[in-house]
This record gives structure tokens, sequence and C-alpha cells, in this order.
């Protein structure tokens, strides 16, 4: 089966997380590049996780170190939270920056 191409919505938010801080990072003090991490909320390897439900992770937070959410989830969620709170956390900083721009013009 074929991958769905994203729209241009979701290519925009897409974009905007891959251009964010990775959000373990940040809590720590240090602003690293970022990923995009698609958030599973159904199980099944064959169900697509939305475009919407993505946060910024470099690589070693999303999936190359221990403390990271695909090799040692558990420990990176009490450290940060779990990934729907970050979600919910970095949709509120997206909103907060547009109106901002909103705001200057």
């Amino acid at each position: 089966m074929a991958k769905k191409r994203p729209n241009k919505i979701e290519r925009e938010r897409l974009a905007t997380i891959g251009n964010m801080p990775c959000y373990a990072c940040f809590q720590d003090g240090r602003e690293t590049n970022a990923e995009v991490h698609h958030i599973r909320t159904q199980t099944g390897l064959g169900l697509r996780p939305s475009h919407f439900a993505t946060i910024p992770l470099c690589p070693e937070h999303h999936r190359t170190g221990k403390l990271s959410v695909h090799l040692g989830k558990v420990e990176f969620e009490k450290r940060y939270g779990t990934q729907q709170e970050i979600l919910e956390k970095v949709n509120r900083e997206i909103e907060r920056c547009k109106r901002q721009i909103v705001d200057i013009f």
C-alpha cells in the first residue's frame, strides 16, 4: 500500500515541528535540532498516526538513546511527561507564536 502524501496543512505542521528544538533537550537547558516524532494513539503497526500528533525530538530522544520514546519510553515519560502531555505543550507554544506574529502585523 502506497503512503498517502501529506496535504498542504499537514506539510506546514511537519515543517513547523521539524524547525523546533528538541522538546526534551530544551527542558534540560540545551537547544538541539529535532526530527518529527509521530505519536501512535492506536495500536497496530498498520495504522498511520496523524501528522498533527507530532512532537519535536532529536534523534537521541526519539529513537537512538536509552532515554528515548522508542528505546526507553517509561523513563523518558517519567522525566519529560507523557507524549500526549508534550503534544499539548507543543501545540500551545505553536499557537502562542502564531499570536505573536499576528500581533506584530
